[in-house]
């Protein structure tokens, strides 16, 4: 994976949680929102009006399925650019975008074959049809055999089909795989316009195809002028904001705002004085006690703080020596109390968080079990033994391998300005003390770099944050599997790899889940990465607008952008 593909996939997976120490005095002031995750705020919207939503990240590429993808590029796209599948606020339902489709249905098993049917008044803002075309489009474009030199942010599932037959002029597309791929429902989410793809260098060639999905749908210096949504482009300016007006060809729901604005606001500290002042209307901030103290006193704001797929762990790096003996990794996570940490940090603001003893699923999600075993517990009797079974002893204070050699510093990372992960380190480096290891805490200005290993800014540890998805075989696929894009610690098992390979082709649900706790134990077995606790998701809106919610995904609040609008 190149080093550009690697800094649109860290920014896609990889969050910071900045948060601050301390608790909010009162607790909840009455302005907190709570209910059903998919319906809460619910509510009938008068005509017109403008919303601005905050968005804590420049935009630099506006491809939606490039390598270059930033949070901030999906949470505008899930207003204008269609795909097949959503996944609600609930973390479990993942629902049919009826607007797009009248169905999409797995028809077969042998071989795996998918029927999607095109809702007949699907068109894009200048009228052409949303056909078979656009599928096409992104198949190729995400299939390593058609595009060599195409950069998407992900080839699962598009490198196993074989076919991709239009029928009913183009209205319904069936895609037959030579391998199965149960993760289907995360294809074509989102597509892209064939026709705009002829104008920005589609040619029917390999280097055509790699000119308009790399750069052309990049719109470097513009931005999109097209749109299959409730909304379309008025205009963009870097690093200040981006407008969209109603669609004037969409054929769904007609959305109720005049405008909706997508604002960058890149210091957090001032989105609440923004939103204070009317100057924005929606913040999803993440949660820092003092500013959800700030959020609560305003009377007329209303806010949510729920537990999404956001998740904080302790990834080691076993590329380095140090690290790569499970018994010294295993004794370093038995020893480490996760309740207590989070009792002293965002247990502090958000009462709703515990220990996470997962590391692929979440509690909302069915298939959640706990795989952790002692891990987290805080048990240093425990810790000791292990190391002891496995040759180690103390001397002075130190710990000793089994080869007389001292067990050097680690050095444990975290995002710099990060209070609550400082404190996160900290904890660990007075627990692993008791072990007779000493940790160096240090910070990282760059995800980015300390995940690829950059010099100066490599890890042993690094206590990290990570957006998890409902298509968990794919993800984790690119997280465990040996030599994978986002495997950042340099794990390698073949008993993973057989379970996750197993785990993408399930076409059963119950069995993928089975697959994957599989290798949620298994990696408990080799000590490689302690799961923490979700980070809680802030969200907080004018009291008078409706259909505005949290949704802790990746497609953030937006994703039902064009029901959102301000109460009559």
């Amino acid at each position: 994976m190149n080093r550009r593909k690697i800094s649109g996939v860290v920014a896609a997976a990889l969050v910071l949680s900045a948060c601050s120490g301390g608790a909010p005095e009162g607790g909840d002031t009455g302005n907190q929102v709570r209910g059903e995750a998919n319906t809460v705020n619910a509510g009938t919207a008068k005509q017109g009006g403008t919303i601005t939503y905050v968005l804590e990240r420049n935009i630099l590429d506006w491809n939606p399925l490039g390598a270059d993808i930033g949070v901030a590029t999906q949470l505008v796209a899930d207003v204008y650019d269609p795909g097949a599948f959503t996944t609600l606020p609930d973390l479990k339902t993942i629902e049919l975008n009826k607007d797009l489709l009248v169905s999409a249905e797995q028809t077969g098993t042998s071989p795996q074959t998918l029927v999607y049917k095109i809702n007949p008044k699907a068109v894009w803002n200048d009228g052409t049809p949303i056909t078979v075309a656009d599928f096409d489009y992104v198949w190729r474009a995400s299939n390593p055999k058609a595009c060599p030199k195409c950069e998407p942010a992900s080839t699962m599932g598009y490198d196993g089909i074989s076919s991709l037959v239009g029928t009913d002029d183009g209205r319904t597309v069936t895609v037959t795989f030579d391998k199965p791929f149960g993760d289907w429902k995360s294809l074509f989410g989102p597509i892209l316009p064939a026709h705009v793809a002829k104008k920005l260098g589609d040619d029917g060639t390999p280097e055509g195809l790699a000119k308009s999905f790399n750069d052309g749908f990049r719109y470097k210096d513009s931005f999109p002028d097209w749109s299959g949504g409730p909304y379309i482009f008025k205009s963009w300016t870097t690093n200040q904001a981006a407008t969209l007006v109603p669609n004037p060809k969409w054929w769904g729901k007609p959305a109720t705002l005049d405008s909706l604005v997508f604002r960058v606001i890149t210091d957090t500290t001032q989105e609440v004085p923004a939103l204070q002042n009317n100057e924005v209307q929606i913040i999803n901030p993440d949660p820092q006690v003092d500013l959800l103290r700030n959020v609560q006193a305003l009377g007329d704001v209303k806010y949510q703080l729920v537990s999404g797929l956001r998740k904080q762990m302790i990834l080691p790096n076993l590329n380095n020596p140090a690290m790569q003996d499970p018994a010294l990794r295993k004794a370093l996570y038995t020893a480490f109390d996760v309740n207590q940490t989070i009792g002293k940090t965002v247990g502090q603001f958000s009462s709703d968080a515990k220990p996470l003893r997962n590391r692929i699923y979440v509690p909302q999600q069915p298939e959640y079990k706990d795989n952790l075993g002692t891990l987290g517990t805080g048990d240093v009797e425990k810790a000791k033994k292990i190391l002891t079974d496995a040759g180690y002893k103390v001397d002075g204070g130190k710990l000793v391998d089994p080869k007389g050699a001292p067990v050097p510093a680690l050095t444990m990372r975290y995002i710099q300005n990060n209070q609550i992960l400082q404190t996160v380190c900290q904890l660990f480096s007075d627990t692993a003390k008791q072990l007779g290891v000493t940790i160096d805490v240090q910070t990282t200005d760059s995800i980015g770099a300390t995940v690829t290993h950059q010099a100066g800014k490599d890890f042993d540890l690094f206590a990290m944050g990570w957006i998890g998805q409902t298509f968990v075989a794919s993800q984790y696929s690119q997280a465990f599997m040996t030599k994978a894009g986002l495997n950042f610690g340099g794990y390698s098992s073949p008993v993973v790899d057989d379970l996750l390979t197993k785990a993408l082709g399930a076409t059963d649900e119950s069995k993928a889940a089975e697959y994957l706790n599989g290798v949620d134990a298994q990696l408990t077995e080799d000590a490689y990465i302690l799961p923490l606790y979700q980070v809680p998701d802030l969200l907080a809106y004018k009291a008078n607008l409706v259909n505005v919610r949290a949704n802790g995904t990746y497609y953030g609040p937006p994703y039902n952008g064009g029901e959102w609008g301000i109460a009559g």
